[in-house]
């Protein structure tokens, strides 16, 4: 790869993580401002969807919630450590796909991260339901964890189908 293509690859994903932490810190931001208004009454958007204010100190669903205040350091230099490997890791890769993928995960870990900084946990706020049954409330920093680990799998399985 030579060092104009570089340049030009590692811009567009400096912008592209960029915005992602935007999007992800933004929509935080809008929704504990309209919690805030509501008394931090839930808000029926469907009846499947409500959005809730959840402040979330543990990992993926709450686990590990008990962890004080070594997990919260635990876990956020993790998540910084790791997002940014696959930060630059994604500057010197050649498929689009991967470089979204790595792109994804990277900025949802340091989206998430800066929650643990600020807020001493990651602000939740989507509530997606069928009846009873909830789904652990989410952000969009983990939506595109989610999304990245998906496409990160789909690479790796038809990736290799495709070069074989």
């Amino acid at each position: 790869m030579n060092k104009k293509v570089f340049h030009e690859y590692f811009f567009e994903c400096l912008a592209a993580f960029i915005l992602l932490i935007v999007i992800d810190q933004s929509t935080k931001i809008f929704t504990a401002k309209i919690m805030l208004n509501n008394m931090f009454e839930n808000i029926e958007i469907f009846p499947f969807l409500n959005i809730v204010f959840v402040r979330n100190t543990g990992i993926s669903f709450g686990l590990f919630s008990d962890g004080g205040l070594l997990g919260r350091y635990f876990f956020t230099s993790f998540a910084i450590v790791l997002g940014s490997i696959l930060l630059i890791i994604s500057f010197f890769t050649k498929e689009k796909l991967m470089k979204l993928s790595l792109l994804m995960i990277s900025s949802g870990a340091i989206g998430n991260a800066i929650d643990r900084i600020y807020f001493g946990g990651v602000i939740d706020f989507i509530d997606f339901f069928i009846y009873t049954f909830h789904w652990p409330a989410f952000n969009f920093a983990d939506i595109f964890i989610t999304i990245g680990v998906i496409l990160l799998c789909f690479e790796n399985i038809f990736g290799k189908i495709r070069n074989d």
